[in-house]
């Protein structure tokens, strides 16, 4: 369908007094988005971790674990006789672990009422098989003398294909709707709790409302401006730059012979991103391995160029290692490169947004960190071709990280 000059004009008049509303609220501050912590798996964890926990600072003492517990019993996770008796009683000696127990995301442990409760942490990324059984053989293996053990998946929304798995009808899932309803339930507590107590929670809410459930204010808004003005707002999102389709003209360019010091390290035809590896062989020997058939090649590392719709950036990062006798001592060779890379300094410039993974070396593609190149932001504030901006923000992460990072491997890897 068409749109006019006219159109556009009603859609932009039209809409003013909701476009402030939504910059109002996108203006508000919130210390989870200055951080850029919404969407790290982690940092969730160890929030909800702390308000579980009877004996953190909140302050709250025992009340939010103990309104998970009923919304638990709603969902049938629970007993309503191990429920009642947990409600009644003092709960103050519940331990809850963070990342720290078998790499559990939240473990709640009550060894003297018998309960325990598993939750794995979800927000973008999608169920692991192994995950679930690792987690659930541990729980079995060290705390089957307690009466009640209760596995957790913890989503944005609704998402049950854990159910798929062998073991996952051992788990019940949860989302971040239901820990905002926990929240709001104890809205009258958290208000009269201190104040750093109170701001914090409600910024919490905020974010996960705003980012991970999309159910804020503002969302709400666009949301409604988007199905009054579909055909406008669709014409204007289909004449955005898209940066993934500019993947096979970047691959040319450094193909093309005045990209120097760099090779490409695998074949990535079929994918949006390009392998590279600096063109040094003291540091090619350290992640040339053959024998791992790493995504198809020779090495088991690379830094991947990854294209994406509105943004373009470079994970540090591991491959696979196919099932075959050497698989054993390849890993062991890939424990030893992700954990000596982990400690690096250069990772730790401050010039740069450097995004730390979360893996663990164990992980079939183990990131060690992620940095942007550009966004569309920074495209359209450029006013240059996107190659240009390609080469322009290659040449900054070059010389900031990348040689940086060279110099590192050739001192510490060795």
């Amino acid at each position: 369908m068409s749109v006019t000059t006219q159109d556009l004009n009603r859609f932009v008049e039209n809409c003013k007094p909701e476009f402030a509303a939504i910059k109002e609220e996108l203006n508000a501050f919130n210390i989870f988005n200055v951080l850029g912590v919404q969407y790290r798996e982690i940092r969730h964890s160890n929030f909800l971790g702390w308000l579980f926990d009877p004996n953190d600072s909140h302050g709250l003492n025992d009340t939010i674990l103990k309104t998970l517990l009923q919304h638990l019993n709603k969902l049938d996770a629970l007993r309503g006789s191990d429920l009642g008796s947990f409600l009644l009683k003092d709960v103050s000696t519940t331990q809850v672990y963070r990342e720290s127990v078998h790499n559990i995301d939240i473990l709640i442990v009550n060894e003297q009422l018998g309960f325990v409760i598993t939750i794995e942490n979800k927000i973008y990324a999608e169920f692991s098989e192994h995950q679930l059984a690792k987690y659930y053989d541990y729980i079995e293996q060290n705390y089957n003398h307690l009466n009640t053990r209760v596995y957790l998946t913890l989503t944005p929304l609704e998402n049950n294909s854990h159910l798929g798995f062998d073991l996952g009808e051992m788990y019940t899932n949860i989302n971040y709707t239901a820990i905002v309803t926990i929240l709001e339930e104890n809205q009258e507590l958290i208000d009269a709790a201190k104040p750093t107590v109170k701001e914090s929670i409600s910024q919490y809410i905020s974010m996960v409302q705003k980012d991970i459930t999309k159910t804020s204010k503002e969302v709400a808004l666009a949301k409604e401006i988007y199905k009054n003005y579909k055909k406008e707002i669709d014409f204007i999102i289909s004449n955005q730059e898209d940066f993934s389709v500019y993947k096979r003209d970047i691959l040319n360019y450094i193909n093309g012979g005045s990209f120097e010091g760099f090779i490409i390290s695998h074949n990535s035809d079929s994918r949006n991103v390009i392998f590279l590896l600096p063109d040094n062989e003291d540091l090619l020997e350290f992640f040339r391995y053959p024998e791992a058939e790493s995504r198809g090649g020779d090495y088991i590392f690379s830094l991947v160029i990854n294209f994406e719709k509105d943004a373009v950036w470079m994970k540090f990062g591991f491959g696979n290692i196919i099932e075959s006798e050497h698989k054993e001592a390849l890993q062991g060779k890939k424990d030893k490169l992700f954990n000596t890379m982990k400690g690096f300094e250069c990772f730790k410039n401050r010039t740069l947004s450097i995004d730390f993974h979360n893996d663990h070396s164990k992980m079939e593609y183990a990131g060690i960190c992620g940095v942007p190149l550009f966004n569309d932001d920074v495209y359209y504030a450029e006013n240059k071709s996107v190659l240009e901006v390609f080469k322009l923000k290659f040449e900054e992460i070059n010389s900031e990280l990348i040689q940086p990072w060279v110099e590192e491997c050739l001192e510490k890897l060795s």
